[in-house]
């Protein structure tokens, strides 16, 4: 279509643009940013109702519906993110790996943007910011597709980012196409002339039509089907602890476990303490005979598919195991590379834990929650990526960008 064409392409020269933007410019707008969605608040709020108002309407699961709300504290937390972003030391431009050789050519890597990245994702509309504060800040431009649920919130954040920009830079350098064609959308990801990396965030069904159909490099941020291994070595007053917080802190996001793999050998003592706390939270429980057993409470059993299912609500399946080898062949086979975690005082049970895990993020006594850019230290993530290129784990202002080679002489002609 020539309309994406063209979208596409002024995302491209907007792109070049920001190849030369000074960091005290790009510290200003994105401290402008932070301080414009601070004062439009209300504006924000309003949209947001709108949108929620279509989740009753169409009865949107009660996960996407956690995703879909914005109040003052969340969107002062995406405030307080985009200043934190503005804070960070620069990433664009930075010089690393430098040597001299034989020769006596200067050599060094150099940290550039990627480009274009088109951004598709579900519910989230904080993902408009988040994304839009972090590409400014890695010198991208972006193309922001989020779902038809959050429609209005996602408009009006575009509209703040773009009336941010203006005077300063191109518009076009953050887009959030509100279009719900699904033939614009495999447009774009026909245009690998303009758009450099596409990164789907969302369900199943979206990250593979974007693999079919995306003609440019896909990053994929896929489901979060997290584990937490209870070792027989494990603090049992801390885990339950960790078990709690890590399921029902807040039940609707991706680094929240969904799995609970138990050691035989503790689960008897653990299961009745663990039960009732989850239970005092509602949680809807399944596990096999052994932890229903060992709990002395009624439950469902849990089948194969459970294993299987990212729930995103306030369910957890549990499994007991007879070793520290069967959890980490559990999470080999059901796993979402996503985040893995270890409740454990045995030093050698962490070691192995870690080198055989495969997950973006492997927390050793510690919540699956903390799984996340804002509390990594990015200030806001991208998403979390579960393949391993072009990145693994949180995106950041770092991991939008590529290194390329810097060489430096006097003349220097190679022999």
């Amino acid at each position: 279509m020539d309309g994406m064409n063209n979208f596409a392409k002024k995302s491209k020269q907007a792109s070049k643009v920001l190849r030369g933007l000074k960091d005290d410019k790009r510290k200003e707008l994105l401290l402008k940013l932070a301080d414009n969605l601070d004062s439009r608040m209300n504006e924000v709020l309003d949209a947001n109702k709108k949108d929620l108002a279509y989740a009753e309407e169409v009865n949107l699961n009660q996960a996407l519906k956690d995703r879909l709300m914005l109040n003052n504290d969340r969107i002062k937390a995406m405030s307080d993110g985009v200043r934190s972003i503005a804070n960070q030391e620069e990433v664009v431009g930075k010089l690393y790996q430098e040597f001299t050789n034989d020769e006596g050519l200067k050599i060094a890597r150099q940290r550039v943007p990627l480009g274009v990245i088109l951004m598709i994702f579900e519910s989230r509309p904080n993902v408009v910011i988040d994304c839009a504060a972090l590409s400014l800040k890695s010198s991208n431009a972006i193309i922001l597709k989020g779902g038809k649920e959050a429609k209005f919130s996602n408009e009006i954040l575009g509209t703040i980012i773009q009336d941010t920009l203006k005077g300063d830079l191109p518009v076009e350098c953050v887009q959030v196409l509100a279009s719900d064609s699904r033939e614009e959308v495999d447009s774009l990801l026909s245009l690998d002339e303009y758009i450099d990396v596409v990164i789907p965030r969302g369900g199943e069904r979206l990250i593979e039509h974007v693999y079919k159909n995306a003609k440019m490099p896909v990053i994929a941020h896929f489901k979060g089907l997290c584990h937490m291994y209870i070792d027989k070595d494990a603090d049992l007053k801390k885990a339950v602890d960790l078990v709690i917080n890590a399921k029902t802190q807040r039940t609707g996001v991706c680094n929240a476990i969904e799995t609970l793999l138990v050691h035989k050998d503790v689960v008897a003592e653990f299961a009745p303490t663990l039960t009732k706390s989850l239970k005092d939270r509602d949680t809807e429980l399944r596990a096999d005979s052994e932890f229903i057993k060992a709990s002395g409470q009624e439950m469902k059993t849990a089948t194969e598919e459970d294993w299987a299912t990212e729930y995103l609500e306030n369910i957890l399946s549990i499994r007991t195991v007879n070793s520290l080898e069967e959890a980490i062949s559990h999470i080999d086979q059901h796993g979402s590379f996503h985040t893995e975690c270890i409740v454990t005082e045995n030093e050698t049970a962490k070691t192995t834990f870690l080198n055989q895990v495969d997950a973006s993020c492997v927390a050793i006594n510690a919540s699956t929650r903390f799984n996340d850019g804002g509390q990594l230290g990015l200030g806001a993530e991208l998403g979390i990526s579960t393949t391993k290129f072009h990145a693994y784990g949180p995106m950041g202002a770092e991991q939008m960008t590529t290194s390329r080679y810097v060489i430096v002489g006097n003349g220097n002609v190679r022999s």
